[in-house]
């Protein structure tokens, strides 16, 4: 379940002092603590889709796929751990030993029943502002992929432009990984 500790302005410093074992993240300075263990169907999702990417990106040079934990520092005292991430060769330089520093062209996350809303509005609105070229949000119940794209910054905050649903039977394209086309059925195939 994702709970918050009372409001006030936490920084960097107060993510990387959270105790560790615990998920924890930072979103315009409110810290909030993650749910701890992910079902078998959201470890699933996120080990085959860590494969189709890495197996795609790496003879490529495309870039880099990291998994969670992997922290994502954004500027506005915002530190978030998406489920996936995706980091291309040309901007390489955001990565560090102790987290990428900037936000990174793809991010994906995978919904759980404690963090739905989170995923949904917080979080997309997060990476909509920061300017995340492509947000990926996985539905391991219902086989589902939604792609949000196009990423718009106003005064307000940001939104995504563009919106697509994919299920079972569909390709999702990958925009910014040239050449990756992902069937949704592998997303959710059975390791057994």
């Amino acid at each position: 379940m994702v709970s918050t500790r009372p409001k006030g302005k936490h920084t960097y410093a107060d993510y990387f002092a959270t105790p560790e074992g615990e998920r924890w993240e930072l979103i315009d300075g409110v810290l909030y603590h993650m749910a701890a263990a992910p079902s078998v169907k959201h470890q699933t999702s996120s080990g085959n889709l860590f494969f189709l990417f890495s197996s795609h990106i790496r003879p490529r040079r495309l870039g880099a796929v990291y998994a969670a934990p992997f922290a994502v520092m954004l500027p506005d005292e915002s530190t978030v751990e998406p489920d996936l991430l995706f980091v291309s060769a040309a901007r390489r330089h955001i990565v560090s030993d102790r987290a990428c520093e900037g936000p990174p062209d793809l991010v994906v996350e995978i919904l759980s029943p404690s963090n739905t809303r989170h995923d949904l509005e917080t979080k997309r609105e997060l990476y909509a502002r920061h300017g995340i070229p492509m947000y990926l949000i996985v539905d391991a119940e219902e086989e589902s992929v939604r792609a949000l794209t196009k990423p718009i910054i106003d005064g307000n905050g940001g939104v995504y432009a563009e919106e697509a649903v994919y299920h079972i039977g569909d390709i999702v394209d990958i925009d910014v990984i040239p050449g990756l086309h992902i069937a949704v059925s592998d997303v959710f195939e059975s390791p057994l």
